[in-house]
């Protein structure tokens, strides 16, 4: 209907208007001019925008997104003052993530208490702290469901200022979460659990392959730290196993790209001991939360 710049050749975002009955063709516009078809860039983009996912949010949700750009730091700033708000900042915290993540939405603190018990922290970015309901922002977030991870990018489910960096655990930030802490012994029994809105400070944002190689090396940053977290991921996961857990263990891949964004190896990720630790905590929280709201 309206080709506006579009050549032929180029692949443009559709929208469809009308197909009537004596019509041989739909009507149609064209609301975005993707690019030319066969550079990576456009197809990438293209298969986004047709299966419904863009990177551009709607004016309203950017004003908000403008504003918390702003006044965001003074926000979080205010709230860490919060007394409802448990104070983690000096407690070990770290986060381990793939080394090519943008932003760090989990973290773990530990220490040990004077009576021989550990305790550790499942700590979660408080998103819910800046996304209030009713907001476009809320209202995006619902539409979009999640982020989208694609080969080369990711589409996130909120705008940058949030996902990179106010509702990212970045290290020697002070941040907001909610939080599982549990109690454990040095079987990794639950003595105590408590659930609430904390304020953590990450000393330190590893990659799984930095925390095995401080692991392996028997030394290191947190060294202490992750030792201890591991020798109790490895009794949670036993103790899962017992009562009956499957185990979904399948090799994932890793696809090389080149300067230009095309593929030219596909690796098989390696499972380290660090990925399992992850994993053993966040199902413990996950777990043990489900348990709690279901005797609500």
């Amino acid at each position: 209907k309206d080709r506006g710049d579009a050549q032929v050749g180029y692949k443009v975002l559709d929208r469809l208007v009308s197909w009537d009955a004596d019509k041989d063709y739909p009507l149609g516009t064209i609301e975005e001019i993707i690019g030319k078809a066969g550079v990576h860039e456009t197809e990438m983009r293209a298969l986004a925008l047709g299966q419904g996912f863009s990177s551009d949010y709607p004016p309203g949700v950017m004003a908000e997104a403008e504003a918390l750009e702003k006044n965001g730091a003074k926000i979080l700033a205010e709230e860490t003052k919060n007394p409802r708000r448990k104070d983690f900042r000096k407690v070990p915290t770290c986060t381990i993530d793939p080394f090519d993540a943008k932003d760090f939405d989990d973290a773990l603190s530990v220490r040990k208490l004077p009576d021989g018990n550990i305790e550790v922290g499942v700590h979660i970015a408080d998103v819910s702290f800046f996304v209030k309901p009713g907001t476009e922002l809320d209202k995006e977030a619902v539409s979009r469901a999640t982020s989208v991870y694609l080969v080369d990018r990711t589409i996130p489910m909120l705008p940058e200022i949030l996902s990179n960096d106010l509702c990212s655990l970045k290290p020697n930030e002070d941040r907001l979460a909610v939080s599982a802490v549990f109690t454990l012994d040095t079987d990794a029994n639950i003595k105590d659990v408590w659930f609430g809105e904390t304020v953590i400070h990450s000393d330190k944002r590893f990659t799984y392959e930095n925390a095995q190689e401080v692991l392996d090396a028997g030394e290191g940053l947190m060294y202490k730290e992750l030792s201890t977290l591991l020798e109790l991921s490895k009794k949670i996961r036993a103790s899962r196993a017992k009562r009956g857990a499957i185990e979904f263990d399948t090799a994932e891949v890793k696809i090389e790209l080149d300067a230009d964004g095309k593929p030219t190896a596909v690796h098989l990720k390696e499972r380290k001991d660090t990925n399992l630790m992850i994993e053993d905590f966040m199902l413990l929280a996950n777990e043990t939360v489900a348990k709690h709201l279901s005797e609500l």
